[in-house]
């Protein structure tokens, strides 16, 4: 019997055959029938490269499984397995029965925490959990990597990656994240926004005009979920407003997607399309002049927008639109966005933080700026999911939000030394790019 390394069987036990004359391996094993143990990964996002199953695909950005891009993984039926996330705010991690991703096809049966992009998702795989599901981002195309998910005892083929046995590596993995306790001012953050995406945003007046369902019933109890994160913080319990808001936020977001603006190859509607970007274009000028004006004296060197070009493109699109000539008319909306977010993101790049805050100790203010920093970059995703920025604008935000992780990392650093007056001042900083980053989405 000849092994090409191309099709490799799996056990419990793994058992390692060798014969003279060939390079290759049989590696065996069955599913564990032990379903207590637990498995546990560690997922992250880096820059594809080639080993990625869907390098020059979707994102360029992966998602990443214990330092191996887009690892191909064998869960069993039945095992409980943990998920630790760590990928930034632009990468909400979540199971779909779609290899593409972008919030579509998700697998709800048997998960828990999942639409995060720091903290724990758990996936229990059961009876009606498809032979095949994807790990993917909920906001960008194709990051992740396959899931076959088998019945315990089964005998599997896996061509490109090594399957992990449940239980197989009893007490190996990464430990949990730990992530720091909730705030109340986060929590009542995300109960504003919450409140926006059901009452003003498009997807809720989508959901609104449709004859569908589902999606009205989970919007309707993701309103009801709202309340009850509203009555659990106003009795000081903070976690389970927490949990309330999150799962009100995940329900209203799916229920849009339910309904959603645009077909899933052929694009927008030229008609909805125009619509949108006309809106999304006043308000990114909106913002510009808003800025503009509270920054006015303070700023020399930013790049300021041509209005007579802006206003030109804006008036040749309005009469494509009320001709009908939607192509037309959204070619021309793209560029005059284009040049706005261009210009806000240049007149916000050098915006600095106006702090008037005091505190008993030093490290007391540290751990207020620690806590002000994560409630923005909880924000980032909301934003990306209500605001849907063009491309240029989320590269934008990821270069904004890169700067500002790295100001973080140095400002622990500092603390870690006692330093705690530079690392506030750090702290400072990353938290205004991330308010940058929202500015130039289109939040105020």
């Amino acid at each position: 019997m000849k092994f090409t390394g191309r099709s490799v069987y799996f056990l419990l036990q793994v058992v390692s055959l060798s014969f003279a004359g060939i390079h290759g391996a049989a590696l065996a094993a069955t599913a564990a029938d032990k379903t207590a143990e637990k498995r546990v990964f560690s997922i992250t996002a880096a820059t594809k490269d080639k080993t990625h199953p869907f390098f020059g695909q979707g994102h360029k950005i992966g998602l990443v499984v214990d330092g191996v891009q887009g690892k191909t993984l064998v869960l069993t039926r039945g095992v409980e397995y943990t998920f630790n996330i760590d990928t930034g705010p632009q990468h909400d991690f979540y199971f779909s029965t779609s290899s593409v991703g972008q919030g579509g096809s998700t697998v709800t049966e048997g998960v828990e925490g999942q639409f995060t992009f720091r903290g724990t998702v758990t996936f229990t795989p059961s009876a009606v959990t498809p032979d095949i599901v994807y790990y993917e981002c909920r906001n960008h195309r194709s990051m992740g990597g396959m899931i076959k998910i088998v019945d315990k005892g089964k005998v599997v083929t896996l061509d490109e990656a090594p399957p992990i046995a449940p239980g197989a590596a009893a007490g190996e993995g990464h430990p949990a994240v730990d992530n720091p306790p909730v705030t109340e001012a986060q929590v009542k953050q995300k109960i504003e926004y919450a409140n926006m995406l059901m009452n003003s945003s498009k997807g809720a007046q989508r959901i609104a005009a449709s004859n569908h369902m589902q999606a009205k019933e989970m919007l309707a109890n993701a309103r009801a979920r709202l309340e009850s994160a509203r009555t659990a913080l106003g009795a000081a319990n903070v976690a389970k407003a927490h949990d309330e808001i999150d799962e009100s936020i995940r329900l209203v977001t799916g229920a849009a997607r339910l309904v959603p603006s645009d077909a899933p190859e052929s694009g927008l509607d030229p008609k909805f399309r125009y619509t949108e970007l006309l809106d999304a274009t006043k308000t990114f000028e909106s913002s510009y002049k808003q800025h503009s004006e509270r920054l006015a004296g303070k700023q020399k060197n930013a790049a300021a927008l041509d209005g007579k070009k802006f206003q030109d493109l804006m008036a040749q699109a309005k009469a494509h639109g009320d001709a009908g000539r939607y192509e037309e008319a959204n070619k021309l909306l793209a560029t005059a966005q284009r040049m706005v977010t261009r210009a806000l993101g240049a007149l916000l790049d050098h915006e600095t933080v106006v702090y008037d805050k005091s505190f008993a100790t030093p490290a007391a203010e540290y751990d207020y700026e620690v806590s002000r920093y994560k409630s923005y970059e909880e924000l980032i995703p909301l934003a990306l999911e209500q605001k849907k920025p063009p491309a240029m604008t989320v590269d934008k935000m990821a270069e904004l939000e890169q700067k500002s992780k790295g100001l973080v990392a140095q400002a622990a650093q500092l603390a870690g030394k006692g330093d705690h007056a530079a690392a506030i001042s750090a702290l400072q900083e990353a938290t205004s790019y991330l308010q940058r980053a929202l500015m130039i989405a289109g939040v105020n």
